[in-house]
């Protein structure tokens, strides 16, 4: 009876732990100082829509101080571990002045399969912009 119960728990245990390791996280703006570029808002934001897309994300929100994309993982060292998720927030400090968070989020049980992302957008977007 025993070895019954536990044969009929462990696809169940299986099928969460798969289930939770496809969701995506939600990225949370950083307390970092970040990184100033000497360019207006807009320009900025559109090297942020370009990093994204040249690093393989998906562009899923793109507003004028917010741009969060998403990158799917289709094989990894955990199968399914959802992907990740990358938010970069914008602040205009002057007209001709930027400051940059960026921030990779990661889902709970895929968090060993995925990848901090934070120095290659800020990198593409030096690159992009001339820094």
């Amino acid at each position: 009876m025993r070895e019954n119960r536990s044969a009929m728990i462990f696809p169940v245990v299986l099928l969460l732990v798969v289930a939770l390791a496809g969701c995506a996280s939600i990225p949370t703006k950083p307390e970092v100082e970040g990184v100033i570029f000497q360019k207006p808002a807009d320009v900025v934001q559109k090297a942020a829509v370009d990093a994204l897309v040249v690093m393989g994300f998906d562009v899923k929100k793109s507003d004028p101080l917010y741009v969060e994309g998403f990158r799917p993982r289709k094989v990894g060292l955990f199968v399914g571990s959802g992907g990740e998720t990358v938010g970069i927030w914008l602040e205009s400090l002057e007209p001709s002045k930027t400051r940059v968070r960026v921030s990779t989020a990661k889902s709970l049980a895929g968090v060993v399969g995925q990848k901090n992302w934070d120095a290659e957008i800020r990198a593409e977007m030096e690159k992009i912009l001339g820094k």
